[in-house]
């Protein structure tokens, strides 16, 4: 048994780095991530979600609506119709995008558009 025993152990240590590597890989791989969203987690806000909470807060804009791509940003909001609130939301979204004004456009809110879909 002593042999055998010697025989085994000799083997192992060759392979005994490539069995850990191994060993921890299978662990990292069985580890829970967090990805998946429990009933206690929040869900993630994105930053068209938080341009429009900022950009409501905002006085005169009222309830707003943004859509943001590489290229520029759209902003819908019932308070367009007022230079001063356009100059706003611009300087606001400039500010926080780093895009031009000529590369945000901004839309006065149809009042029902939720009711016609």
């Amino acid at each position: 048994m002593t042999e055998a025993g010697a025989a085994l152990r000799e083997r192992l240590g060759r392979w005994k780095y490539v069995l850990l590597v191994a060993a921890v890989g299978l662990v990292l791989l069985l580890w829970p991530s967090g990805g998946a969203q429990g009933p206690d987690t929040a869900p993630e806000v994105t930053e068209e979600a938080r341009l429009e909470q900022l950009l409501s807060a905002m006085e005169g804009v009222g309830r707003s609506e943004v859509l943001l791509s590489e290229n520029g940003a759209a902003v819908v909001c019932q308070g367009a119709d007022s230079v001063s609130v356009r100059l706003d939301i611009t300087e606001a979204m400039r500010c926080y995008t780093g895009l031009g004004a000529d590369k945000i456009a901004i839309y006065k809110m149809n009042e029902n558009w939720r009711d016609e879909s």
